[in-house]
């Protein structure tokens, strides 16, 4: 352990957890202080604590553990099914997931030894936490826990840590007497199946008094989840494209239907993670009121204090733009967006490639002479020719340093963006990411908008709890994830036609849009980091504004930006469409035609580029 990093603990632990989970663009992160853990596993973008230089070798095991629960989920489990069974039975919905998160550990176990081992790691940490060494009476441990510990044990074979084995021994007699000793037989021959094995565990459920019921209108949409592993590994002759897209589409990745995002499964990680904070880098961090966003940098929170609120982020959500629509639209949005665009297009790639040049011009190389090794120099053989004496000399070329650059492309979703503005905005955003991906740079494009007009749910549960007075922002954000910075443009390329899919645009909350994509780029490793903002106005959310001082959102902004150009090592700049962001920006530049948005987008980032 004393030999490895933490960087090397990083490195080693998410290839382990991309190579289980069989997601090579998956992006995984790691805690640090400004990042909140609040108990909802998202399998869009897993995070782990963050190991330390003095982690012991039972913390390693707790860490490992955790990224192999999140690498087994994202293998076998599918989220819009598990989601389709819902139970309106708190009881029974708990103790469909233990089942569920049983079946996927026992698929990791099978052929994972260190997996095995790491699994048990976590399952001892959590019955010590939760006190369930040596307990006397069965009605000690929930039903959910106890039936997470005995299907684990009957589906693998494989003996409870000792900290469990108390609650095996008090349950597992009584739940074989319940539901019969062939139950779980069934049940291991329908590992890969989840389909059936949620059926089979809806009436072991029943046997046991518990109200279970199996929901099977998803049939027609769901007919392929038999064999997750054998579909992930399924060749396709049509091409690479092809391939990887049906990879993705046939792979159980959560795939949400608007208020599940982040599904929860009560295993106790979240505990583990709690515990793997105490005493490690995140020890000190300041604690921030439940009512602030959530994952604000700490001095960032300083400024919003006592100002800027939310009433709830339960129902706000971070969204890969595929799962927004099935691939057929996306294929149809994608080419009514080329058809919007065909004269315009010419002239966004002449724009990109002047881009390019600016670029290329930075990484010129020059030439090193007189070497013992290299190229041979040809300079020089006429005077080897003329006195055969002379040594052979060679050359080397060798590259002008240029700054690992990393750029986030920030685009307005709100209904006024609608139209020819977003259509452009995503035609730009496409190529300028094709350009700096051939340049060598990582480009991500992100997008803001809310979930509904007039508050959403959001503003519901404010009314059913009274209308208390400065609730804050009062509707569900949705923040949509177009392009990851590690992703190919050309695996992406549909996703941003999404932009014009009808009813997405609604209100745009640009302050808590800032700090996501701010926080996303910012634990990116690239030495330079670019945040462009593209916005055709101020803050506004209707809903927000009719109960709350009429600047909270204007006065959010501003803090943000200021924060970001004063105190953090990430460039920030702007573009206006028809409107004066140069009062919130101080790298900024405003447009009165969306027309001129290729010319200006360009114009920026050579700008950011020149002074380098």
């Amino acid at each position: 352990m004393a030999k490895d990093t933490t960087e090397l603990i990083k490195l080693k632990t998410t290839s382990t957890l991309k190579a289980i989970a069989k997601r090579r663009e998956l992006e995984v992160s790691y805690t640090m202080a400004d990042v909140t853990l609040d108990g909802a596993k998202n399998l869009k973008a897993p995070r782990l604590p963050a190991p330390t230089d003095n982690m012991g070798k039972e913390k390693l095991g707790l860490l490992r553990g955790c990224a192999d629960i999140y690498a087994l989920k994202l293998a076998h489990h599918n989220t819009l099914f598990h989601a389709s069974n819902g139970q309106s039975d708190l009881r029974a919905q708990s103790a469909l997931d233990a089942l569920e998160q049983a079946r996927c550990d026992a698929l990791g176990m099978h052929n994972m030894d260190g997996v095995a081992n790491n699994l048990d790691a976590i399952l001892e940490a959590k019955a010590l936490k939760r006190g369930y060494e040596g307990i006397d009476q069965r009605e000690d441990v929930p039903l959910a826990d106890a039936l997470h510990i005995v299907a684990r044990t009957l589906l693998t074979g494989h003996k409870p840590p000792s900290a469990a084995q108390a609650v095996y021994d008090k349950w597992e007699p009584w739940i074989i007497k319940q539901i019969g000793e062939d139950s779980f037989s069934k049940l291991k021959n329908a590992l890969k199946n989840q389909k059936a094995f949620t059926k089979l565990s809806c009436e072991i459920l029943q046997k046991m008094g518990v109200p279970a019921v199996y929901h099977d209108d998803e049939d027609k949409k769901q007919d392929s989840y038999d064999d997750n592993e054998q579909q992930s590994e399924q060749p396709d002759q049509s091409g690479e494209d092809e391939e990887e897209q049906a990879q993705d589409e046939s792979s159980p990745e959560d795939i949400d239907d608007g208020d599940q995002n982040d599904e929860q499964f009560d295993t106790g990680v979240d505990d583990i993670l709690d515990d793997l904070d105490e005493g490690d880098d995140l020890q000190g961090a300041e604690e921030i009121s439940s009512k602030l966003p959530p994952n604000r940098p700490e001095g960032l929170a300083e400024l919003s204090t006592g100002l800027y609120t939310v009433y709830t982020t339960s129902f706000d959500e971070e969204i890969n733009a595929e799962e927004l629509a099935d691939p057929f639209e996306m294929e149809r949005l994608r080419t009514l967006l080329d058809q919007q665009l065909t004269s315009y297009q010419t002239l966004i790639t002449k724009l990109a490639n002047r881009l390019q040049r600016k670029l290329m011009a930075k990484k010129r190389r020059s030439w090193e002479f007189d070497l013992e090794e290299g190229i041979l120099d040809a300079s020089r053989l006429a005077s080897i020719v003329a006195n055969p004496l002379v040594p052979l000399t060679f050359k080397q070329e060798r590259d002008t340093p240029f700054k690992d650059t990393v750029v986030t492309i920030l685009i307005d979703n709100s209904g006024s963006m609608r139209g020819r503005p977003i259509a452009i905005a995503a035609a730009c955003a496409d190529i300028i990411a094709h350009t700096l991906e051939r340049c060598g740079l990582k480009c991500e494009i992100l997008g803001f908008t809310t979930r509904g007009w007039k508050g959403g749910k959001s503003r519901e549960l404010w009314m059913e709890n009274g209308r208390p007075e400065s609730p804050g922002r009062l509707n569900d954000v949705r923040h949509i994830i177009y392009k990851s910075a590690n992703q190919p443009i050309r695996r992406a390329r549909k996703n941003i036609g999404l932009m014009l899919k009808e009813g997405l645009l609604k209100e745009n909350i640009d302050g808590e849009a800032l700090v996501w994509a701010y926080n996303r780029i910012s634990r990116r490793p690239e030495e330079r980091k670019i945040l462009l903002m593209i916005s055709d106005g101020a803050p506004v959310d209707d809903s927000t504004l009719s109960v709350n001082p009429v600047n909270i959102l204007e006065a959010d902004l501003r803090n943000v930006i200021t924060w970001i150009e004063e105190r953090s090592p990430v460039e920030l700049t702007a573009i206006g469409i028809g409107h004066d962001v140069n009062r919130y920006y101080k790298k900024a530049i405003t447009i009165a035609d969306a027309e001129k948005l290729a010319e200006a987008l360009t114009g920026q980032l050579i700008n950011l580029f020149d002074e380098q």
